[in-house]
């Protein structure tokens, strides 16, 4: 159990963080990490940047569950935290939901760089995350119903061409926040 725990690090839509400064929830992922991998870290997730707008850079108290911060910064924070630990595999559920497009796009470079060591699931409704995966698995019903790269999937006009073609039609009102069936 405690291999498994130490292998595998899930970051899901609503990132838990404590009452703390930005370095102590940071470092809830690896107690023992050092500076050197906290700051390298935190720049490829961009908690650079939040600390830096912060009046105690990482010194600063977040507040009870982040309250201090919006939530596409506690979400960098969280997928920080899972990053520090080093896991091999890396389970994102929804981690971006919180950012905006761009915020989504610089994310996903990030991961990008560590990918060799790692597997990544990503779990997304958004068209251009999901994309950006090597394999797409469309579940329904908790069932694998589509698998394959994007270009296979789109050109097959299948499920997943049909889930975000039905997220986008007029009449799905506000559907196109929602996310589809798992």
């Amino acid at each position: 159990e405690d291999d498994l725990r130490a292998a595998v690090s899930v970051v899901g839509q609503e990132a838990p963080l404590f009452h703390g400064t930005l370095t102590e929830n940071l470092r809830l992922g690896a107690p023992d990490a050092t500076p050197d991998a906290l700051g390298a870290v935190a720049r490829i997730c961009g908690v650079d940047t939040v600390a830096d707008a912060l009046p105690d850079g990482f010194d600063t108290p977040v507040g009870e569950r982040g309250a201090t911060l919006s939530g596409g910064q506690r979400a960098r924070v969280a997928l920080a935290r899972a990053l520090l630990s080093g896991p091999r595999v890396l389970v994102l559920d929804e981690t971006t939901a919180h950012l905006d497009h761009r915020g989504d796009a610089e994310l996903a470079r990030a991961l990008a760089a560590g990918s060799a060591t790692r597997a990544t699931l990503v779990i997304a409704h958004r068209p251009a995350t999901v994309r950006r995966a090597d394999r797409i698995a469309v579940l329904d019903g908790g069932r694998i119903v589509e698998e394959g790269t994007w270009d296979e999937l789109i050109r097959a006009d299948g499920p997943l061409t049909r889930l975000f073609a039905h997220e986008r039609s007029p009449d799905a009102g506000l559907r196109e926040s929602a996310a589809p069936p798992r």
